[in-house]
């Protein structure tokens, strides 16, 4: 099974995307998804190559936001699709029966986006209000997050958008299988030991 815990780099951060994946894995983070939004792609590919090498020498799991091809080329162990990205189909035949494969869910609607196409997790959301995306679907009420989350099983079903430590009780309690978090590590004064304070609330 999947860490509960899923980590987003930020364009907006202070630091560089490896860099932050680099305070996420020492605070004992063990999922990084590198979202890259206004890169040149030799820039991104650059990045994402060095992320994988920093999460395999941390036995951590990568995936790429966006883009199959660029997850193909730093060999990261799969994608993060959105729903203007490339297809689950088209992302499954280029990287393969084993890659991960992860869709955005805003809305129950959103599933019939990967009928008949095996997808292994979504991100589900968002919570609550963040800066960290632009264009950001409604705000979730509990409620209506709870249908998404079931129109959604058996996918492991991780919570998004301006999530906290402290609300990791909450989104458990409504289904979700774990939390993905940006801006609460990214632009932490302390990245390191803002991802330990995460760590250890989904570990409770």
């Amino acid at each position: 099974m999947f860490p509960r815990l899923q980590f987003l780099t930020l364009d907006a951060a202070p630091r560089a995307h490896r860099e932050q994946a680099r305070a996420a894995l020492e605070g004992g983070v063990r999922w990084i998804q590198l979202r890259a939004k206004h890169l040149p792609t030799d820039i991104w590919v650059a990045e994402a190559v060095a992320i994988a090498e920093l999460c395999r020498d941390f036995g951590a799991v990568f995936v790429v936001n966006d883009s199959p091809e660029v997850a193909l080329r730093a060999e990261a162990d799969g994608v993060h699709l959105g729903g203007d990205d490339a297809s689950p189909a088209a992302a499954r035949a280029l990287l393969g029966e084993f890659a991960i494969v992860g869709v955005t869910l805003n809305e129950p609607a959103h599933v019939a986006r990967f009928a008949g196409v095996r997808v292994d997790y979504a991100g589900v959301g968002p919570f609550r209000h963040t800066l960290s995306k632009q264009k950001l679907a409604a705000v979730h009420s509990s409620e209506s997050l709870t249908d998404l989350i079931a129109a959604a099983a058996p996918l492991p079903c991780y919570a998004i958008g301006g999530v906290t430590a402290a609300d990791w009780p909450v989104v458990r309690a409504l289904g979700a299988h774990g939390i993905a978090v940006s801006g609460a590590i990214a632009l932490a004064d302390d990245p390191v030991s803002a991802a330990k304070t995460l760590v250890e609330a989904v570990a409770g």
